[in-house]
């Protein structure tokens, strides 16, 4: 006689424990991915700001002084496109060469359509931790502007350039980069060691559409690499990773006011990452380096600027 071999099934607390087990150790794996994925996005976003920074002293080289932060290829002519530094570095960055903007520097040329010149997507250009999209950005839409007829693109960027301690309206050229500036590396007489080159923003904020009544929280239309300072421009007048109050959701400043425009200012030219711990930032000597969220903000001012007089030591 043939004896019956019952299979035992799993009891109801056994699965929990089993399921509870698994729960934890997910919850132990996914932080550590995160970290591998956020250490990963630091470390290409530095390379990037090396290569730029690499492409403004190839810059310097040839024309012995830094590339303007904002320039008219052609100032007596009213339909000339406001370039960024970027422009300049094309060159430097092997990617082309550059002279076609000068060649027919109006805005139909520069950005009619998303295969134009200022729509190119650079990856150098771009976080991989940042918020900005890897396709041309659509500003306006095909037929919506006649100036347009293909539709107005441009590519993005997530670095800009050091303007010093100020906005752009405010003209204190005290940073690297300003309106139509050539500044030298001999310019620099705080020491390149101390003085910040280019530094990266991230592209996005919880308040930004509350803030400028936009339906979207992305910087994507003040990102553009091909544009005016607004766009590939840095400063101090906050900290590094300023992100936007609350209060701008419930209580945003009129638009136009001094109020709107402090906050509006303080975070386009914030220096910023996704990440919680601090943003990358290159330096004139051609280092990059990792600056913490608490960096003190006197301290960061005086980073930005590059003939205070008061020179750092290395440890901030």
């Amino acid at each position: 006689m043939h004896s019956r071999i019952q299979r035992q099934a799993f009891t109801l607390i056994e699965l929990l424990v089993v399921i509870a087990i698994i729960a934890i150790l997910i919850g132990l794996l996914l932080p550590a991915v995160q970290k591998v994925r956020e250490a990963a996005a630091r470390s290409q976003s530095q390379n990037n700001l090396k290569q730029l920074s690499l492409g403004c002293h190839s810059f310097h080289d040839v024309n012995l002084c830094f590339p303007a932060a904002s320039f008219s290829p052609v100032p007596s002519n009213p339909a000339t496109a406001y370039s960024s530094w970027i422009v300049p570095l094309l060159p430097h960055i092997e990617q082309g060469n550059h002279q076609q903007w000068y060649a027919n520097p109006v805005l139909t040329a520069w950005y009619n359509g998303p295969t134009a010149p200022a729509a190119a997507v650079i990856k150098t250009l771009l976080s991989p931790s940042d918020a900005l999209c890897t396709t041309p950005h659509e500003q306006l839409a095909p037929g919506v502007n006649p100036t347009y007829p293909n539709g107005r693109y441009v590519g993005l960027t997530s670095y800009g350039c050091n303007g010093g301690t100020s906005a752009p309206p405010a003209q204190v050229k005290d940073g690297v980069f300003h309106y139509d500036t050539r500044t030298r590396l001999t310019d620099i007489t705080d020491g390149t060691t101390n003085t910040i080159l280019l530094g990266e923003r991230y592209g996005s904020d919880p308040n930004w559409g509350a803030l400028t009544r936009r339906p979207s929280n992305d910087m994507r239309g003040y990102s553009s690499w091909s544009g005016g300072p607004f766009f590939a421009w840095r400063s101090t007048l906050s900290p590094i990773n300023y992100r936007l109050p609350d209060s701008v959701a419930t209580a945003p400043p009129a638009l136009g006011t001094p109020a709107y425009f402090d906050l509006y200012y303080r975070r386009l030219f914030a220096y910023g990452s996704s990440s919680s711990g601090g943003a990358n930032l290159s330096f004139a000597d051609g280092s990059v380096k990792f600056l913490s969220t608490n960096t003190n903000l006197i301290t960061l001012r005086e980073l930005s600027t590059s003939q205070s007089g008061n020179v750092l030591s290395g440890d901030y």
